[in-house]
């Protein structure tokens, strides 16, 4: 089993699901979400994990993004990305790879603030969610794509103000279970 950490933003998700219903092998598997955690193996233990994010989270309140504009991972996804608030989805990335879950950063990984709407490789069978590395790009589905995207004017606002916490099966084919946790300093 594997735990990831999202946000799942509050915006039209039908407007952005009419994009990734085409592109995105995760359409079915979880709703568009802000990735603030990649996959962790489940050997770190559901409480010690809780409680770390418990601990994190009480130091932050609730800020404010707009996710508008287009880029493409290296990995080749085709992510709406941030325009405001990316700089505290970023310390907020940094304080939950903190203590028990600082061995499991992924430096190599570009960490780049996002809802993904597409994978664009030659083969997607072969795209490894736990591992990720480079496949072969799918340029024109990518470039019909980012012009979709664009046509249908992805402006969005929204708040992060929750965070939950996702336990995939082994194979990251299905969602087992979900844990909410409040952003609020003040509580």
């Amino acid at each position: 089993m594997y735990y990831g950490l999202v946000h799942y933003p509050d915006v039209d998700r039908a407007l952005i699901d009419r994009i990734r219903r085409e592109y995105d092998p995760t359409v079915d598997l979880i709703e568009p979400h802000l990735t603030v955690m990649f996959l962790v193996p489940d050997t770190v233990g559901e409480q010690e994990l809780t409680v770390h994010i418990e601990s994190v989270l009480e130091h932050w309140e609730p800020f404010p993004i707009r996710l508008h504009g287009f880029r493409k991972s290296s990995d080749h996804w085709l992510l709406l990305v941030l325009e405001d608030g990316n700089a505290s989805v970023v310390k907020l990335f940094s304080d939950i790879y903190t203590g028990i879950l600082a061995k499991f950063r992924r430096d190599d990984i570009e960490f780049i603030p996002h809802v993904s709407l597409g994978l664009f490789v030659k083969r997607p069978e072969q795209y490894d969610f736990k591992d990720p590395q480079e496949l072969e790009f799918d340029e024109p589905s990518c470039q019909k794509a980012v012009e979709e995207a664009e046509a249908l004017g992805m402006d969005f606002r929204c708040t992060v103000d929750r965070l939950h916490l996702v336990k995939f099966t082994d194979d990251v084919s299905r969602i087992v279970s979900s844990q909410e946790f409040l952003l609020d300093a003040t509580a």
